[in-house]
């Protein structure tokens, strides 16, 4: 097994990462076809290739912003989504200087790299609108208390991403005053969703909260 750093190792799945079987991902996928999010203009901190980006303009948003800290996934994004409604930026999520207003904002399978997610967190909070909405779905953290974590295949050998548990309460605490939890849902692994989910049957697979901007 052999670790590699966020930027280094996103950078080297940009190719590849729409075309892998992804769990998480498909998993995540389940999940927001159940999510009706409200409002015109969204901000998604942890973009990578913009896979998220349709799913708002199919909804009616008129603009959509995506963070990356990775240049290759932003390049992967832009091809991805070539409309005028979306733009990606590339900054930390954590530190993203001059974007605000926003009905709300989207952590996709982010937190999970991040030792301390307060930063974050408070990010989203300056991006966000008072009233507005915050999503998160992020790996369950039975999951990763059980090994699960980002890996991809390199040449032949896994790279593992950096890679921290954060459960609920973690993630509650760390909102501070800057949003109101709403509700937490444990996500159960669906096989239909994606082959590699079937050894996981019965078992919490992804975790999703909602939470509003004090």
């Amino acid at each position: 097994m052999r670790s590699t750093d966020v930027v280094s190792g996103y950078d080297l799945w940009a190719q590849s990462y729409d075309h892998c079987d992804n769990p998480l991902v498909a998993m995540t996928g389940v999940a927001m076809r159940r999510w009706r999010p409200e409002g015109r203009r969204a901000i998604e901190l942890g973009c990578g290739t913009g896979r998220n980006a349709p799913f708002f303009l199919a909804r009616g948003f008129e603009a959509y912003v995506g963070v990356d800290v990775s240049p290759g996934m932003l390049a992967q994004a832009a091809r991805n989504v070539p409309d005028p409604r979306v733009r990606f930026v590339h900054a930390d999520a954590a530190e993203v200087p001059g974007l605000c207003g926003f009905d709300g904002a989207l952590l996709s399978l982010v937190l999970e790299h991040a030792e301390d997610v307060a930063p974050l967190l408070a990010s989203a909070a300056r991006a966000v609108r008072p009233g507005g909405w915050l999503q998160i779905f992020e790996i369950h953290p039975r999951w990763r208390a059980q090994g699960g974590r980002a890996h991809f295949d390199h040449e032949g050998e896994d790279l593992y991403l950096p890679s921290y548990l954060h459960d609920a309460a973690a993630i509650h605490a760390a909102m501070a005053d800057d949003w109101a939890l709403v509700s937490v849902t444990d996500w159960y692994a669906d096989p239909a969703a994606s082959p590699k989910l079937g050894r996981r049957r019965g078992q919490p697979a992804l975790l999703e909260l909602s939470a509003v901007r004090a």
